[in-house]
């Protein structure tokens, strides 16, 4: 098996501003894997705000699997990024044709300043899309509030907000927020503190549903959060959590338990996109997914991880 490693960057049009940060590039390591004339392709772009490793630590990483693809690298990014170019070396192996289809996606809104989030949520909703995520708990409760609010009167209310707090609330700052905003506007809120064991008062307290995301790297974290019944959504990047196989793995475990999956990016670049959109047709085809992050680079994206009208397609 030949393994050949290529770094690109991406720019971000806009920073992107979470409670884990300010991102303005990605960093971009693209994998082929071939063998026999067949190709796999995978991604690595690692986040370590997120808890993932550094550049630096999934490229040597990386390059060293690529001596010995027999053994996949331990970092999660990199891990992930090997695991999903030999995911799809065994389709092109098998001769697997995966069928034309679309998934509805969501738009990402990560601005700050109040003028941004309101022409970033104008444009989303211009361009068909059925879902917004806004990224909150970057800044005080009370910019928390004007901001949350002024989503909820922008959009349609056929249109799903989502709130994405990155556990950057405390349990007090979480219910100070959800409670002076109108509650029955918001579909789902991410990760609202650090702790899962406070996200059942917050569910029992403002009537929102609660989803998981960095809590999903680890196994035991996974099997606390079923245990609490922490959490009602399960917000899977394959870009982390070990690519298509761990994601699959997870998945069924969240059905097993009647938890949503939303399958999402981790401000992937097209090849790591393409893995979510296929993932998000192969396992929750009805859901709004987090894959709608192309837009947000200055860099023109393929066109088959582009959204249109609020959806990607598979060509």
């Amino acid at each position: 098996m030949l393994i050949t490693l290529n770094n690109r960057t991406l720019q971000l049009r806009s920073p992107m501003v979470t409670a884990h940060g300010r991102t303005t590039d990605r960093h971009i390591i693209e994998i082929t894997a071939k063998q026999d004339g067949f190709f796999g392709y995978g991604e690595a772009a690692p986040l370590p705000s997120f808890g993932a490793e550094t550049f630096e630590e999934t490229q040597i990483a990386l390059t060293e699997w690529s001596k010995n693809p027999e053994s996949l690298p331990d970092p999660p990014v990199a891990r992930s990024g090997a695991a999903t170019a030999l995911d799809y070396l065994e389709q092109s192996k098998s001769k697997t044709l995966l069928p034309p289809g679309a998934v509805a996606v969501q738009a990402l809104i990560g601005a700050v300043e109040i003028s941004s989030v309101e022409r970033q949520i104008s444009d989303a909703i211009n361009d068909g899309y059925r879902a917004v995520k806004l990224k909150v708990a970057a800044a005080d409760t009370a910019s928390d509030i004007e901001r949350i609010e002024l989503a909820a009167s922008l959009i349609d209310p056929q249109v799903l907000l989502r709130l994405d707090a990155n556990g950057g609330w405390t349990k007090q700052q979480a219910l100070t927020v959800l409670t002076c905003v109108e509650a029955s506007r918001i579909a789902l809120v991410e990760e609202p503190t650090s702790d899962p064991s406070d996200w059942e008062k917050i569910k029992e307290e403002t009537g929102i549903r609660v989803g998981a995301d960095e809590h999903l790297t680890d196994r035991h974290q996974i099997d606390r959060l079923i245990e609490l019944g922490a959490a009602q959504t399960f917000v899977l990047k394959p870009s982390i959590l070990g690519g298509p196989p761990a994601t699959r793995a997870i998945a069924s475990l969240a059905a097993n338990n009647d938890i949503d999956i939303v399958i999402s990016s981790f401000l992937d670049g097209p090849i790591a996109l393409r893995t979510g959109r296929d993932l998000a047709l192969e396992l929750a085809p009805e859901q709004i997914h987090g894959l709608g992050t192309a837009p947000l680079f200055v860099e023109d994206l393929p066109e088959d991880v582009q959204p249109v009208n609020g959806h990607l397609h598979r060509l």
